[in-house]
């Protein structure tokens, strides 16, 4: 009787340390450098990762990111090695490998315009006269390609508003957050010189993925999903967004 009673009291403290264990979980996440979105050299880890962060917390669970290119970092999230990915757009191949939770943010890409100039745009031929200054490895949308609009390279997102501000290129083609932060920062001195031109050529709406391959995949969506959505009643989230100028 003593031994079943022991037996008995151990299943029970064995259970209790399993849900607490579940309750208290790491989440291992990866992550890119693409600021103000996602940083390793910002406090918060970018605006993104502190999103999926919080809602994560507010579920119960704790969050690391890890950083590393942006390849490599949806292959080791689709396979299963780390528990999630921060930032995923959806595709169709994707969709087949991740569960995506829902939106958090929208990027929104677009053109950037010297504020002097009268460009405006409804549909993207009509930007056939103008040089659109694009970064060399970027996927551009689909539209824009198929625009065939005259296009000039450069190595980043903060040499293509740089060569705008120097009348080298008419517009500019860049993530209005990204554009956002460089004219905030390293970039502040040409901030009065340029301009947002709507509407965004594109705008895609960004998820935490998590692999097919994992067993709590399922559980883990729902879990953020529910703490995400106290940040926005709460307008934790609507706040989180407009300081970063998203």
């Amino acid at each position: 009787m003593a031994s079943w009673k022991y037996a008995l009291m151990l299943v029970v403290s064995l259970s209790l340390r399993a849900g607490a264990a579940c309750a208290g979980e790491t989440l291992t996440l990866a992550a890119s450098e693409y600021p103000p979105y996602m940083s390793s050299q910002m406090a918060n880890g970018g605006v993104a990762v502190a999103i999926v962060r919080e809602a994560l917390r507010r579920a119960g669970y704790s969050a690391k990111a890890v950083y590393m290119p942006w390849a490599r970092a949806v292959n080791e999230a689709r396979d299963g090695h780390l528990d999630g990915i921060v930032g995923l757009w959806t595709t169709p191949e994707r969709l087949q490998r991740f569960l995506f939770s829902q939106a958090f943010l929208d990027n929104h890409i677009g053109f950037f315009k010297r504020s002097g100039d009268p460009i405006r745009y409804r549909a993207l031929a009509d930007l056939k006269p103008y040089t659109i200054g694009i970064v060399r490895g970027y996927a551009n949308s689909e539209a824009f390609d198929a625009a065939r609009l005259q296009t000039d390279e450069t190595l980043s997102d903060a040499s293509n508003l740089s060569k705008l501000a120097a009348h080298h290129i008419d517009l500019a083609l860049i993530d209005r957050g990204v554009a956002n932060y460089l004219l905030g920062g390293s970039l502040a001195a040409l901030a009065p010189k340029l301009e947002w031109l709507p509407p965004p050529v594109v705008v895609y709406p960004m998820h935490l993925g998590i692999s097919k391959r994992l067993p709590q995949a399922e559980k883990r969506i729902q879990d953020f999903n529910r703490g995400l959505e106290t940040m926005r009643q709460d307008g934790t989230l609507d706040k989180m967004l407009k300081e970063a100028k998203i």
